[in-house]
Formats: C-alpha cells, sequence, structure tokens
C-alpha cells in the first residue's frame, strides 16, 4: 500500500507538470480577436486565427485569475518563450490548446509576454486565443510604446546558436529575442518586428550554388511569411498593418561563404541596392539604417560595398538611407571571444555589445 502511495503522488505530479493539471473545462476561454490582446510583428489574421511566420513575433495582454493557457499550435520546428509579470522567460514548445503558460498564481491581476523564439524558415505558429480561470477575463492592455524598429537579416539576425550548443536541433538554440535587434529596441524603449533567415544573403545564400536564383532578402521583405520558394500564394504584407520607424539592415555574411566563388563589388551591390529599394518602396519616408555585416570571418568587402550603396543612394536623393560601419579605425567592435563560434554567430552578451554600440547612432540617426 505503501509503494501505490509513492506511485499515486508521482504519477499525479507527472500529469500536474505536462499539464494535465489544468482543464479547459473549467476555464473562460478568450479569442484571439479580443481587443484587450496586443500583437506585435508581422501577424495574418483569417477566421479568428492569428498566424505567424517570423521569428521574435510577440503578444502581450494583462488578466485575473490564477492561471492561464493558451490555444497555440505549431506547424514546424518552433520554440517559443513566456514571461508572466516580468519573470524570466521559460521556453517551451506549445501543446495546441493545451499550452500552460501559468498556474497556480496569487489572485489579481498580470501580465503576459509571449514570444516566438525560433525563425521563419521553421514553419508559422497559429493562435486562436487564452484561456482564464471561471470567472477570470482579461484587462485593458498597456500603452504601446511610441517607437517601433523593424531588424532585417540573416542568422546573425534571427539570434542563431546564441542558447547553447548545437547538437541536433538548430532551432533548439535559437532565441531571437535576444538577438542585437530586440535588445536594441528595448534599449530604446521601442516595439520591434524582425525578418530574419539563417543562410539568407542579397545575391547568394548560403550553401546555393552560382549563380543564385534561390529566394533572397529582398524577396522575403515583401512577404507575411518566410517561404523557401516562389508562388502566386506567396502572401504579400501590408506595412500598414505594422508601421515601424525605422528599418535597420544587416545582411551579407552568406554571399561571402562560398570558397571557391565571391559575389564581384557590382553583384553584391546591386544586389543589396536592389533590397534597400524593396524597403524604401514600401516605407516612404522611413529612416533605412544600413549596418555592416557583424562577422568577423568574411574579410572587409561587405561593409565597403555596403557603404558605398549608401553613399550612392544618397547621392541620388535619397538622404533617408544611413550606413553604420562595425570597424572603427580597423579595428572590429566585436572580439572572437563575443561570437558562439569565435567569428560568426554572436552569444547573448555578443548581442547586447553590439546592440550598446548602435544605441547612440541609431537614436541620432532617428533624433530620439
Amino acid at each position: 500500500m505503501k509503494h501505490f502511495k509513492v506511485f499515486f503522488r508521482v504519477g499525479l505530479l507527472f500529469f500536474v507538470i505536462m499539464g494535465g493539471g489544468m482543464t479547459t473545462a473549467h476555464m473562460t476561454n478568450i479569442p484571439a480577436a479580443s481587443p484587450q490582446i496586443q500583437y506585435f510583428g508581422r501577424w495574418d489574421v483569417r477566421d479568428g486565427v492569428y498566424r505567424c511566420g517570423f521569428g521574435a513575433t510577440y503578444i502581450k495582454a494583462n488578466f485575473t485569475g490564477t492561471a492561464l493557457k493558451a490555444d497555440l499550435k505549431n506547424r514546424g520546428d518552433i520554440w517559443w518563450r513566456v514571461s508572466i509579470d516580468g519573470s524570466d522567460f521559460r521556453r517551451f514548445r506549445p501543446r495546441g490548446r493545451d499550452t500552460v503558460l501559468a498556474e497556480n498564481l496569487q489572485p489579481g491581476e498580470h501580465k503576459v509576454l509571449l514570444v516566438r523564439s525560433t525563425e521563419g524558415e521553421a514553419g508559422i505558429t497559429e493562435f486562436r486565443g487564452f484561456a482564464v480561470d471561471e470567472g477570470a477575463h482579461l484587462t485593458a492592455p498597456d500603452p504601446r510604446k511610441e517607437r517601433r524598429l523593424e531588424f532585417v537579416g540573416d542568422s546573425i539576425t534571427a539570434g542563431a546558436l546564441n542558447d547553447g550548443k548545437w547538437v541536433e536541433d538548430y532551432h533548439e538554440v535559437e532565441d531571437n529575442d535576444m538577438s542585437y535587434g530586440p535588445q536594441l529596441a528595448r534599449m530604446l524603449d521601442a516595439d520591434y518586428s524582425v525578418i530574419a533567415k539563417s543562410g539568407q544573403g542579397v545575391v547568394h545564400n548560403y550553401a546555393e550554388k552560382w549563380p543564385g536564383h534561390g529566394v533572397h532578402a529582398a524577396d522575403s521583405y515583401a512577404w507575411t511569411f518566410f517561404y523557401n520558394t516562389f508562388g502566386a500564394k506567396n502572401l504579400e504584407w501590408d506595412t500598414s498593418r505594422f508601421p515601424v520607424d525605422g528599418i535597420l539592415i544587416s545582411i551579407g555574411t552568406n554571399d561571402f561563404t562560398d570558397a571557391n566563388r565571391k559575389p564581384t563589388a557590382e553583384e553584391f551591390k546591386e544586389g543589396y541596392r536592389k533590397l534597400v529599394s524593396v524597403v524604401r518602396s514600401r516605407n516612404p519616408g522611413k529612416e533605412i539604417i544600413c549596418i555592416a555585416p557583424f562577422s568577423i570571418a568574411i574579410g572587409p568587402y561587405a561593409e565597403e560595398w555596403t557603404g558605398q550603396v549608401v553613399e550612392e543612394m544618397r547621392a541620388a536623393g535619397d538622404e533617408k538611407v544611413h550606413f553604420i560601419p562595425v570597424t572603427e579605425g580597423g579595428c572590429h567592435m566585436l572580439l572572437p571571444e563575443d561570437f558562439v563560434d569565435g567569428s560568426t554567430h554572436p552569444t547573448k552578451d555578443g548581442s547586447r555589445k553590439a546592440a550598446i554600440y548602435l544605441k547612440e547612432k541609431v537614436a541620432h540617426i532617428l533624433g530620439w
């Protein structure tokens, strides 16, 4: 009998940890379309379902009661993180309508911040709403920030490998919300959107054969989700749905990763010019800040040619395009120890260092 009691208690504990301790039948469902729920980044809304297909998209809400569930479902290998009342983030994989975000809270009002950690190439997440204690409800959301930034880039902007050693699951060690972009946005008290894809370049993607005919940065910027191929059904993004004050671009590492073939100056500059032109066409009158790639493994050409493109575009009349180098006096602003792999992917602290380096420069350009 003693052994049975121990087995029962252990089994009950396992049941609670796995989410079985909270039954949705005794909770109140809040639809995703509730005006008390705030969405940030690129979201598509159809039939009451909110879908996101890029990393660092996030949701905020305030609620009463002692527990919170989300109806959150992945179509792909995607991780999320949740913070309750400003607590440390907890990483998890969604479990559909039984995704437990919080339980055993003190009665009263609480805040939830729900953030997608994984970049867009991993797939799409669907959100159908929250569930709170029976009799509990969502309360008025906090005021939105007055500033918004958007970050465009590759694996560095996506936060690849910044959450631990890569063993089997590439996306398991990616925390997009702690890449340099979101960290910089928080330093500047801004909300943010991240449009980043590992391996992507302006004219040549990682492991892509020359000449590159795949999806490049200028293509994916135009879409609501990331798509690996071109197609008539690819959803176009309407920037008026999440307007931003400035767009920060940092890309170019993957263009130089082929050991046998590097882009010429004209090839790279043409691709980069196309990317900036697409961003400009969709964000008229907004500041565009081109940042040299952070990798120290690719040599000086990406930085040099990026600066030349900006100079040429400014000379042609677009004075709202700017350039920020990452080397000063021949010295790179990051050191090998600031990278997970010694040269390309910054650690979270390395990303914080990059954000600090950019903070005053970006604030000056934006007049903040």
